[in-house]
């Protein structure tokens, strides 16, 4: 059974944040409810994909553990561009991505399983694209508050293919039948600001992914 800490010890460990950061990421998600939680030691609650989502969104987004909780609102609601009737938003997406890598992964000889050698392979072409597997984008300074946030995922298809999607508030999505832009890279997303010119992006590799989905699974 995974624990809260032990993920938030695994998810560290991914990022490169030091295990005192990372418990302290923990304690702020936690605090308002965004982790599982109903005891301690023996009692402590498994931890879920889910709960491994959020922690990687706060983790990842935030500089300072006291912004931990307002990174993962910023970002965590956040839906798909590519179709209206899709609900799922970014944190329940990663916590997909979390449960399927590794069976997806296995299907390659060239991935090997052992949690210090997650490094896949091929280092070019659609497998290159997928090596950054999530992208948080948001404008900086002054004039930042208002406006949107974005997240770009990418992973490879059972095909070996990367596939890509974007996601963006729900007022970006629109409720009319224009086409929703196709925002795949992080120069389409910052063009379509106006009025903010200083943009922050944090990249998660596939590799980090991997080895929090091992720590989920072990």
């Amino acid at each position: 059974m995974v624990t809260s800490r032990t993920l938030a010890k695994a998810i560290g460990d991914a990022l490169g944040i030091a295990p005192e950061s990372a418990e302290l990421h923990l304690k702020t998600v936690r605090a308002a409810g965004k982790i599982s939680f109903k005891g301690y030691g023996r009692a402590a609650a498994a931890m879920t994909s889910l709960d491994a989502s959020r922690l990687l969104l706060a983790g990842a987004g935030s500089l300072f553990a006291k912004d931990s909780l307002q990174v993962l609102q910023n970002f965590g609601g956040l839906k798909s561009l590519r179709d209206r009737r899709s609900n799922f938003t970014l944190e329940e997406f990663l916590a997909r991505r979390i449960e399927s890598i590794l069976e997806e992964e296995a299907g390659d000889p060239s991935f090997e399983t052992d949690r210090h050698k997650t490094r896949p392979r091929r280092p070019f072409g659609s497998v290159h694209l997928a090596e950054t597997a999530l992208q948080l984008i948001e404008p900086m300074g002054s004039s930042q508050r208002g406006l949107p946030r974005f997240a770009i995922v990418r992973w490879l298809s059972r095909q070996r293919d990367s596939r890509v999607l974007t996601f963006a508030p729900e007022a970006e999505r629109r409720s009319d039948d224009a086409p929703l832009p196709k925002m795949t890279d992080i120069y389409d997303v910052i063009s379509n600001y106006y009025g903010a010119n200083f943009f922050q992006m944090r990249a998660v590799k596939r590799d980090a992914l991997m080895k929090i989905a091992l720590a989920i699974q072990e």
